[in-house]
């Protein structure tokens, strides 16, 4: 069998709701791009047909106990075998050209990777749009995309992949360190605005809208990596 053009990684808990669309876009996006696609799950004990659904979907599913999302992005893209490396996460819906916008600019040469920055929610609300704008200085500080990360598999090794110390913001703190990494090798980071991602908007629906504004002592624990709001954000359930 022939190397595929690209592994893309979906990291995934209980999301039966949301895989199935994720996937099928997935497959809209390697119709377009008519080459080969490599689809790999990564089932963080899952309580749910998370599984069975990707199997089913001819996806491979790797499973992985530790709830630290560095580490189930890393274990993922270690089973990968294609030309390319993407990340994307399971509520959310790339567009039809994303793969192929990825493959023209890696195959350029010039760039390292990068993320995409054209991003939007199914929703939206005033207190969303107030919260998002809370993210602003963030996403300055770091100043790279932070949805759908793509690189080559040696940047991603030569990096060190996701930082596993790291229970938030490790997205984030990957692209900084992918774009350092590309500045010494002549190349640069981008911030793709060729293809777009959808992305649910269910933290919202669990916190409020207004979550950042009403809960800014959370949002700051999670930025200090506090261990038990962690997972209580991406874990305790709700409903």
């Amino acid at each position: 069998m022939s190397q595929p053009t690209f592994s893309i990684v979906i990291p995934a808990y209980d999301e039966e709701q949301y895989l199935p669309h994720c996937l099928d876009a997935i497959d809209r996006a390697a119709a377009q791009l008519g080459e080969a696609v490599e689809v790999i799950v990564v089932d963080n004990e899952s309580r749910d047909r998370t599984a069975e659904i990707a199997r089913e979907r001819g996806a491979r599913v790797v499973r992985v106990g530790e709830k630290c999302l560095s580490v189930i992005r890393n274990r993922g893209a270690a089973e990968a075998t294609g030309k390319y490396l993407a990340f994307i996460d399971a509520d959310s819906i790339m567009s039809s050209n994303m793969l192929a916008a990825i493959k023209r600019v890696l195959d350029s040469g010039r760039y390292v990777g990068g993320g995409v920055a054209n991003v939007s929610t199914d929703r939206y609300s005033l207190g969303m749009f107030v919260s998002a704008l809370a993210l602003i200085p963030l996403v300055l500080w770091y100043r790279v995309s932070a949805v759908m990360f793509y690189t080559t598999p040696e940047a991603f090794h030569a990096i060190g992949g996701y930082n596993e110390q790291l229970l938030a913001v490790e997205d984030l703190d990957f692209g900084r360190r992918l774009k350092r990494y590309g500045k010494t090798r002549g190349q640069r980071y981008k911030n793709l605005f060729r293809g777009r991602v959808v992305s649910s908007a269910r933290k919202a629906d669990e916190y409020g809208d207004w979550f950042l504004v009403r809960h800014p002592l959370m949002y700051y624990k999670l930025l200090r990596n506090d261990p038990k709001t962690a997972y209580d954000f991406w874990y305790r359930p709700r409903r």
